[in-house]
């Protein structure tokens, strides 16, 4: 007899879910390497809008002139490597948007939901499909036909992480054969409608799909609608790339036209017409109107345009390479800490695909500092030659944190009093001697002798400099000082890529090699577990311990590979579970040891995510706590809780230095449009 707990446990969950949870377990097989051909169809329409639209991402083009109603079409091709990972290659594309530019790219991602997955979209929004989430959705089912059920669903609380809507579900399987849902995400509000396929693989992924919706910022609110059709049997040559042939759009059109699209192409063509007529009737026009073109196309939409909003491409044979260039003006791509006040970051990132086991790739990541005035940057080059055994060469330029170094300042004052020499050791504190600048390269090759073992092998190289040159000139002493260290790194996996990593370094610097100025040698030994749970969960474990065990009198500078702060985040994915974010900087490299430990829980509706009114723009929530031993740290421990959402991240931290209160910090980075 079953007793009645388990009774209750399952009795909220009818015979036609239990088989709609199991039904993508019972497809053999999976979509990797499915290919088909897609039409889209949008419509977009600006209610209001105001300049600030300009910085939102694929909006300057339509954030001013005369026009507010805009219809595009694409043909494409898409080869699936799975449900939310693909390749797309428009064929033909054609519209009233300025230069065939994509609109709202960010709405990409619900054109191909994964229904049965834990998320719907990508890293977001928790399916209701899924056995795991059904603990924070309610369900109804009710008897729709002969052959299928009717399952609604409703959030237990109101979050942007859920949704609410209806499946019209097959009793007898569990396929999923159409589904309506309504959401908010990301300053959008949508409603998603999609049919899926009959049968195999082809059930996971849909027949048709349409999207609506309203997206609104700062007084700007914009309607949309996309329309989906895939499997179009229709096949163009390769040879058709980026045509914008509106009589084959219209033989490859599977459906009509609504009047309303019917209008927004009319009026456009009026309109273009109306203007070719004037150039055709008055030369004067023409230089004006060459003149005119001049100061928009170039000083605005070309300059503006890229000022504004990421700057993405391809070049090469088959678009083998690619670019990205964030904003260079943008102002929502500022961060702030306690530390380094207001930094204003730029990233660019470049790529080269030779074979699909061969790539090449890049990353200028940069930020500027304003309250210790100093830019910071770090540019990695990648040489991947054998993907497969994530075999690599890499080098890297850049430039670290400025180092309170006051070891340097304290051999001064011996050397004075060796040679019983007056000192005005006021004067010498004033002249700062113990900020320096520090520039390094690091060459390293890394290969997976199998899935459990990787070597990596490599050089670094760095040179300190005074920020203060003067001061050590007139004190007679050397302002900059180099060291040259071959590295070894070995790394165990014994769960393969899905357990723990181990991780030992060591690092050898000889005097006089490379101009290397003293000599030392370090071991880092560093373990890390990252373990998912279902629902978005995840616990982020680290422990980690340094030392050095060789170095001179003149080994000023104590530089640890896994003990560090770091100075250009990029916000929440940048990992700040990893660092210590109240430490002071001076203990980074003041030690010749140190023992660490990090933990992090992460998790959408946890905390502030249940408050009533605002709870629902918490998307995920994280609670931090770290703990760390050195020479003069005996110990000092931080706690923390952060918080991500639409606009910003924030992260609040606590920390206490050998008992003692030691300060209160916090993280901030602008969220905005980063999935976009």
């Amino acid at each position: 007899m079953i007793s009645s707990v388990l009774y209750a446990k399952y009795r909220p969950l009818p015979l036609t879910l239990h088989r709609l949870f199991d039904y993508k377990s019972g497809i053999h097989g999976d979509v990797r390497g499915t290919a088909t051909n897609v039409y889209t169809r949008y419509t977009l329409s600006t209610d209001r809008r105001n300049p600030i639209l300009m910085s939102v991402p694929s909006m300057h083009f339509i954030s001013r002139g005369r026009r507010r109603e805009f219809i595009g079409e694409t043909y494409s091709r898409m080869m699936f490597k799975d449900i939310d990972d693909y390749d797309a290659f428009r064929q033909v594309i054609v519209g009233t948007v300025p230069r065939h530019r994509r609109m709202l790219p960010t709405m990409v991602a619900y054109f191909t939901p994964d229904l049965y997955s834990v998320t719907l979209i990508q890293d977001r929004i928790l399916s209701p499909f899924h056995r795991k989430n059904h603990q924070v959705y309610k369900y109804k089912v009710v008897s729709e036909t002969d052959s299928t059920d009717r399952v609604t669903f409703t959030p237990k609380i109101t979050n942007t992480q859920l949704v609410k809507g209806y499946a019209l579900v097959d009793r007898r399987t569990g396929r999923v054969c159409y589904a309506e849902m309504n959401g908010e995400y990301d300053m959008i509000f949508f409603k998603l409608e999609v049919e899926m396929g009959s049968s195999g693989v082809g059930s996971l992924l849909p027949l048709r799909c349409d999207v609506s919706g309203r997206f609104g910022f700062i007084g700007n609110r914009l309607r949309f609608k996309f329309h989906n059709v895939y499997g179009l049997t229709t096949f163009l040559p390769d040879s058709i790339r980026d045509s914008h042939d509106r009589q084959l759009m219209t033989s490859l059109r599977p459906d009509s036209l609504s009047d309303y699209e019917k209008a927004i192409y009319h009026k456009f063509d009026s309109i273009e017409a109306e203007r070719e007529a004037q150039r055709q009737a008055d030369t004067t026009t023409v230089e004006k109107k060459k003149k005119n073109n001049f100061a928009k196309d170039v000083l605005w939409d070309v300059i503006g345009d890229n000022l504004v909003n990421r700057i993405k491409g391809s070049f090469g044979g088959k678009d083998k390479g690619s670019f990205r260039i964030n904003p260079i003006l943008n102002p929502l791509y500022f961060g702030y800490s306690g530390r380094k006040g207001f930094v204003y970051k730029f990233d660019v990132r470049a790529g080269y695909n030779f074979t699909p086991n061969r790539d090449l790739s890049m990353r200028f990541k940069s930020g500027y500092s304003f309250k210790q005035r100093q830019f910071y940057f770090r540019l990695p080059v990648v040489f991947n030659y054998n993907k497969r055994r994530h075999a690599f060469f890499r080098v890297e330029l850049g430039n670290g944190n400025r180092i309170s170094n006051s070891s340097i300042l304290d051999a001064i004052y011996r050397d004075y009093e060796d040679h019983r020499l007056p000192i005005d050791t006021a004067y010498i504190s004033k002249l700062g001697l113990d900020e320096f600048k520090d520039t390094y390269v690091k060459l390293e090759n890394n290969y997976d002798i199998s899935d459990y073992w990787s070597i990596l092998g490599g050089f670094v190289y760095h040179r300190r400099s005074a920020v203060n040159k003067a001061g050590f000139r007139e004190l007679g002493r050397s302002y900059k000082y180099h060291t040259s260290a071959p590295a070894l790194q070995l790394q165990f996996r014994p769960r393969g890529w899905d357990g723990p990593y181990f991780t030992l370094n060591w690092e050898r610097s000889f005097k006089g090699l490379f101009n290397s100025d003293y000599e030392y040698e370090k071991y880092e030994f560093d373990a890390s577990l990252i373990r998912q749970f279902h629902r978005l969960r995840s616990l982020s474990l680290r422990f980690g311990a340094g030392a050095y065990t060789l170095k001179n009198s003149k080994s000023y500078f104590l530089d640890y590979s896994n003990f560090r702060d770091e100075n250009i985040r990029g916000g929440w994915k940048d990992d700040w579970s990893g660092n210590f974010q109240v430490l002071r900087s001076r203990y980074f490299n003041s030690s010749d040891y140190y023992v660490r430990a990090n933990a992090t829980f992460e998790s959408p509706l946890m905390i502030l995510s249940r408050l009533p009114f605002i709870g629902k723009y918490f998307e995920m929530e994280r609670i931090y706590a770290s703990g760390l031993m050195t020479q003069n740290l005996k110990p000092y421990v931080e706690m923390g809780y952060g918080f991500t959402n639409r606009i910003f991240s924030l992260g609040v931290f606590l920390g206490t230095r050998n008992g003692k209160f030691d300060g209160f910090g916090c993280e901030f980075g602008i969220e905005l449009f980063d999935k976009w």
